[in-house]
């Protein structure tokens, strides 16, 4: 296929997709986030450390330990001792947002799958306090390595990390979690700066079939080590129905106990779920999942909370 076909394909997906992604994707980023990391500060210090930097910070509405900040200010922050300490951990708010979705308690046993760099898992030591108990896995070696520093330099101690292909977990631990995150590998559309990038670069038909191939492998064993009464939060990093609605609807028809349920956030970012695309029907309950439009310090995302209906 030639490159300025595969661009017309990509461009002609987002218009039917949602029109105001093409838009967002072409505006230069003006913010970025960050939360504390409860293990290290708190957040009268941190307020207090960032005056002292020259730093007013915005404060999250929905995340008391969310802030945002301007752009021009990030390379400051990353060069602080708040960051190279693990102190404050740099997270884009959608990811944050999947993360909350889990409300993990105490008692609860987590598996993160597919879990490099770790934001989301550290994100939950963070707000337990090093409680609880949290399985992260990840296949990729040089992301694995990235996961187990990145769990050094903020203090969590409840995370084990597994260097394990995530399509195996189903089997070898079937109903062990009370809680699953599939964050899953994806053609990430959102990750484009359309501002400043051609993404016939990255981007190809091909790749997204791929990927909705390998997610479905994921979602069934994800499923599989859930326990019966548990939540599994399906999340990815692109726009593509094929990677999302398609990969939940493929969990639907083939596990009965299945079940779509509401997220806690709304905002006015956020849009329900495809329930067709391109001639294709999907399951009319997908409405139920959340579609996040890029916009200030999120990013796009695409997220299903599915309940495990039993006792």
């Amino acid at each position: 296929m030639k490159s300025s076909d595969n661009e017309k394909i990509f461009f002609e997906r987002l218009s039917k997709i949602d029109p105001d992604i093409i838009i967002a994707l072409k505006e230069p980023k003006k913010e970025f986030s960050f939360r504390i990391n409860r293990l290290k500060i708190d957040n009268e210090e941190i307020k207090k450390e960032l005056f002292n930097m020259g730093l007013k910070p915005k404060r999250v509405d929905w995340f008391e330990d969310a802030y945002v900040l301007p752009i021009e200010d990030r390379e400051k922050v990353i060069k602080s001792s708040l960051y190279t300490e693990g102190k404050i951990y740099l997270q884009n708010l959608s990811s944050m947002f999947c993360a909350l979705e889990l409300e993990l308690k105490e008692d609860e046993w987590l598996l993160d799958m597919a879990s490099a760099p770790g934001g989301k898992s550290l994100l939950w030591s963070s707000i337990l306090k090093n409680r609880g108990k949290i399985s992260a896995v990840e296949k990729d070696r040089n992301r694995f390595f990235m996961l187990k520093r990145n769990l050094k330099i903020s203090g969590a101690k409840n995370i084990k990390t597994y260097q394990k292909d995530g399509r195996a977990i189903g089997k070898i631990c079937p109903l062990y979690f009370d809680k699953v995150l599939l964050d899953a590998p994806c053609s990430s559309e959102s990750k484009f700066d359309l501002s400043k990038e051609n993404p016939i670069h990255y981007w190809n038909l091909r790749r997204v079939y791929r990927n909705s191939k390998l997610q479905k492998e994921l979602i069934i064993s994800a499923w599989g080590s859930l326990k019966p009464g548990g939540i599994l939060v399906y999340a990815t990093c692109t726009f593509s129905p094929e990677e999302n609605e398609e990969v939940v609807g493929f969990l639907l028809k083939n596990r009965s106990e299945a079940k779509l349920i509401d997220v806690t956030l709304k905002l006015d970012n956020f849009k329900e779920g495809m329930t067709s695309f391109n001639e294709k029907e999907y399951d009319p309950s997908l409405k139920k999942c959340v579609r996040v439009l890029p916009k200030g310090a999120f990013d796009g995302f695409f997220l299903a909370k599915i309940e495990k209906i039993g006792n």
